[in-house]
């Protein structure tokens, strides 16, 4: 066990030298173009580290702790009726229409707030996570990354335990900063991205690689929605800290990956559908540009040579349509393939005249 823990401690401050190389990288760019460039961009990290992660951590530090599941289901009655004290209290509750004088403290009554939260908590979701994906996406290093993780992590659970009238303990709020530091050290640490390139770079078609920066844009996508996935995660196990009532193991309070990645997947589908649209356009325009040179040469050729001058008698149905300046690459493709076809024709009956005089 003491080994187990001490592989762990390495591994976290491995992770850590990672994202803190990614740190210098880029204040060692910023140095390059300019000082004071650099300087700023340490006052601007730490102001947006102090605004948004330092102060709403504070903030859940701050707020009173709220009634965890239980593993006794004999002691469920009573944590329930300590849920409902609250939820009768609870603003959102009160704004959605619930008509809090009917609420009891029994399962009925229980279920039904639950389902009303769960639209609140999505609502969270639908805004959080796809912030997350397209902001990691677009940022290009690693700490970047890890910043806008751990601001959107603390962020999102904060505002559900605002909406849930409460947090967590902090046994169990120790264990959620864990996931939020794992989440950290896969999107800071870029490895979704270099797995990417990796595999791009073996298995891509050359059509593929033909598209500009396709790798690094398929590469980025890749690692935003990894980073999506991670804040999914860390939603579904804190709302399942502040709604299920009784459990067997802590097990249960984590989602099945399955169900996380579809959930991840339809929140961030309108997002990504237009980037891969903007993708599959780009690839359009620099196909119909790599054609247009050989379109371009199929019509001058037309309009310096008459067909009559190198088909004399008409042998491969070679006539040109009317208005030689608008023959398109389509026409071109077709008459060269009935011209093979003609030719077969002709070879096919040679070879029969030749057999019946025989």
């Amino acid at each position: 066990m003491k080994l187990i823990k001490r592989l762990v401690i390495f591994l976290s401050l491995f992770v850590f030298y990672i994202i803190f190389k990614e740190f210098l990288h880029l204040y060692t760019m910023l140095d390059a173009v300019h000082p004071f460039a650099a300087w700023g961009f340490i006052v601007l990290a730490a102001a947006f580290f102090i605004y948004f992660a330092g102060i709403p951590l504070f903030r859940i530090l701050s707020m009173p702790v709220a009634y965890g599941p239980v593993y006794d289901p004999r002691q469920e009655p009573r944590l329930i009726a300590k849920r409902m004290d609250r939820f009768r209290k609870n603003k959102y509750l009160m704004g959605s229409g619930v008509d809090l004088s009917t609420l009891k403290n029994d399962h009925e009554s229980y279920h039904r707030v639950i389902r009303e939260m769960e639209k609140g908590v999505d609502q969270l979701r639908k805004r959080h996570i796809p912030q997350l994906f397209y902001s990691t996406t677009i940022a290009q290093n690693g700490f970047l990354d890890a910043l806008l993780i751990l601001s959107s992590s603390i962020n999102h659970i904060k505002e559900i335990f605002i909406l849930y009238n409460g947090r967590v303990s902090n046994k169990d709020l120790l264990i959620i900063l864990k996931k939020i530091y794992l989440a950290m050290a896969v999107g800071g640490s870029e490895a979704a991205e270099y797995a990417t390139q990796e595999v791009f770079s073996r298995f891509a078609t050359d059509g593929m690689k033909a598209i500009p920066l396709f790798n690094k844009i398929s590469a980025s996508l890749i690692d935003g929605y990894v980073n999506a996935v991670m804040l999914t995660r860390i939603s579904y196990i804190t709302e399942n800290y502040c709604k299920k009532t009784v459990i067997a193991s802590d097990k249960e309070l984590s989602p099945d990956p399955k169900f996380v990645f579809d959930s991840a997947k339809n929140i961030t589908k309108d997002i990504r559908d237009k980037i891969f649209g903007t993708l599959r356009r780009k690839a359009k325009e620099k196909l119909s540009k790599a054609m247009t040179p050989v379109t371009d040469m199929f019509q001058k050729t037309l309009e310096w040579i008459n067909p009559k001058e190198i088909d004399p008698d008409n042998h491969y149905a070679l006539e040109a349509p009317s208005g030689y300046g608008s023959i398109s690459l389509r026409y071109g493709f077709l008459k060269l393939f009935r011209s093979f076809k003609k030719k077969e024709l002709d070879e096919e009956l040679a070879l029969t005249h030749e057999q019946t005089d025989e």
